[in-house]
């Protein structure tokens, strides 16, 4: 099986040859100092351009040799357009909401407009789709979006979102009809530029306060919306979401996804009983930032052998990692059963 037929195949719940390792791009990002240096492309330059996205994405598919590509290198564009000010990094560090819009909520409610595509870096991440589809036309294309959870998070402060969530759920649901109009318009645009699966991430499920689990609990049936969009193009959908409850999981069993990403808390073959679809499992992140490559080969294994279908590197690895430790999990796909 080539990497299509495999990565298809996994998605669609059949047996393949070996399982497929991913990286998605966006919040699982798997371009390091490495892939960076070795092509001399600077970081934060590379976030305006679509060209250098596509180039490093590329770059790391060749290097690392998961069984896709994967863009862009942040989850951050969607807010930004909307009105969220990005401190766009730098060498080290990948771009971060400074600032939440200083308009009222009424506001960014009216200004969530599928228009908005083509202001800030958007035009940029759909270029380098466009791209990459191109210089790689073997490999699977992830594109990301940012949840409808996590773009609501990045626009409002923290207590307006809990004002929100307890006293005005009908303003709430305007905020998500609006967040959803808007990914909905930027998933439709990312598959016709040549992606050929969207991850969905919700970050902002990881709160460790009440609000992140509540948020989400809100965001779930907008979900199936965002879903048909991207079903209609003929992509294939995953949905990644932070946080280690198994809450998370049952919550989830409402959508109509094709695979589910969750944290390396929880179990894959929990989740798969629950689900009744592929879900892609990980390693915990201190892991691949601290530990040796024959104990990540290890972890990749067990995580297969407990129910995972696919295996990804973890959420919000910094550009620091240890590039030998994304490598091994592709070898563990070679090395299982065997």
């Amino acid at each position: 099986m080539n990497r299509r037929e495999l990565l298809f195949g996994a998605l669609a719940g059949q047996a393949t040859d070996r399982f497929p390792v991913i990286g998605p791009g966006g919040l699982i990002n798997v371009i390091n100092r490495s892939v960076i240096d070795r092509l001399g492309i600077p970081l934060p330059a590379a976030h305006y351009s679509g060209m250098m996205m596509a180039e490093l994405a590329a770059a790391a598919y060749d290097m690392v040799g998961f069984d896709n590509v994967g863009l862009p290198l942040c989850l951050t564009v969607e807010a930004e357009a909307l009105g969220s000010k990005v401190g766009m990094g730098d060498a080290t560090t990948l771009p971060h909401i400074i600032a939440f819009p200083d308009v009222p909520i009424e506001e960014i409610i009216d200004n969530a407009l599928p228009a908005l595509l083509n202001h800030g870096r958007l035009p940029q991440v759909l270029r380098a789709v466009e791209l990459v589809h191109s210089m790689k036309p073997q490999a699977p294309v992830i594109a990301n979006l940012a949840g409808p959870a996590t773009l609501a998070a990045s626009l409002i402060r923290p207590s307006d979102m809990i004002q929100l969530l307890q006293k005005n759920p009908g303003l709430l649901n305007r905020l998500l009809e609006g967040v959803i109009s808007f990914l909905c318009a930027y998933a439709e645009a990312l598959v016709e530029s040549g992606a050929d699966i969207i991850m969905i991430n919700e970050p902002a499920a990881r709160s460790g306060s009440y609000m992140g689990f509540d948020l989400f609990h809100n965001v779930v049936p907008y979900l199936n919306e965002l879903s048909r969009y991207a079903h209609l193009g003929g992509a294939k959908l995953i949905l990644h979401v932070c946080g280690g409850r198994i809450d998370h999981v049952k919550m989830c069993k409402e959508t109509q996804i094709d695979a589910y990403s969750f944290e390396a808390e929880i179990d894959p073959g929990e989740a798969k009983e629950i689900l009744g679809k592929p879900v892609i499992g990980t390693v915990p992140a201190s892991l691949i930032h601290y530990f040796p490559p024959e104990m990540v080969l290890e972890e990749t294994l067990m995580a297969v052998r407990r129910g995972a279908d696919m295996m990804c590197p973890p959420c919000s690895l910094g550009l620091e990692m240890p590039f030998q430790n994304l490598r091994i999990m592709k070898e563990a796909s070679h090395r299982f059963g065997a």
